[in-house]
């Protein structure tokens, strides 16, 4: 019999560490000690200076910025719904009619809004980390959504710094070396960076390589940032209704890899 379901983390049949917590390291440290190895860290308190961090609440947001349109994706049953042939389902909403929605208790939408996309009094309430500050490829979102939402697991061709503003976020983290053991998805899927495996509900009579495979948990509160280094699987559950921001960065040959993937996915119609 499968597993019971468990909203506390991987259950029993995983192995289960938690991600290094830090201070804010200089540029040279963080690249030399992080980036290059791709070992994923939590920076503790690294855009509590942010305005972004000072200000923001659904109040403030909606107050400056009902009219602005903001990218939703579908949840269904607390997870990001997939069609399987478009990949994600998106829909443009008003901020202020989203955040009504959001208050009135609605969990049918996820709010992922790219950055440049955003005014740019929003944007600069939140600007990019110093560590991704020269890379000639970047890209940004803000995220705002419910309790429980959770973002099934899945890997990213860039590097990845997700910062937290309002809120508490628990990500779990699975390194590229086991991409094997989570049953991924085909280059061919309408999620070909996604896997077949829920590593909060795993099924290890489905898919039995799963039985053993180490995660990293790491739980973000406001101010915090995790780097998620390229190549390495993370799921994420809402624990608070939560605004964050993360960033994207690619450099080199990883930068034209990135660019190569993302005309693929457009000229395969998949929702990016």
């Amino acid at each position: 019999m499968a597993p019971q379901p468990c909203d506390g983390g991987p259950p029993a049949g995983l192995v289960v560490q938690s991600v290094p917590r830090i201070g804010a390291p200089s540029v040279e440290v963080f690249q030399h000690a992080h980036v290059l190895p791709r070992r994923p860290v939590v920076l503790c308190g690294l855009v509590s200076d942010w305005p972004a961090t000072r200000q923001w609440s659904l109040d403030y947001l909606q107050g400056a910025f009902a009219t602005t349109l903001v990218t939703t994706a579908r949840i269904k049953a607390d997870m990001i719904e997939k069609d399987e042939r478009k990949g994600l389902l998106f829909e443009y909403a008003r901020f202020g009619e989203f955040i009504d929605a959001l208050r009135a208790g609605a969990r049918d939408r996820y709010m992922m809004s790219r950055m440049e996309e955003l005014p740019q009094d929003l944007r600069g309430d939140a600007p990019p980390p110093a560590y991704s500050a020269d890379a000639p490829w970047q890209r940004g979102k803000l995220w705002i959504s419910a309790p429980s939402t959770v973002s099934a697991l899945h890997r990213d061709l860039a590097d990845n710094l997700h910062a937290q503003v309002c809120g508490r976020k628990r990500f779990t983290l699975v390194a590229p070396c086991q991409s094997s053991l989570l049953y991924p998805n085909t280059l061919f899927d309408s999620l070909p960076n996604g896997c077949r495996i829920d590593i909060e509900h795993p099924d290890f009579t489905r898919f039995p390589r799963l039985r053993g495979v180490e995660t990293l948990v790491a739980e973000l509160a406001p101010a915090d940032a995790i780097y998620i280094p390229r190549g390495w699987w993370h799921h994420v559950r809402t624990l608070d209704l939560s605004i964050s921001v993360n960033f994207w960065w690619a450099r080199g040959v990883q930068r034209a890899i990135v660019v190569a993937s993302d005309w693929v996915k457009r000229l395969r119609g998949i929702a990016r």
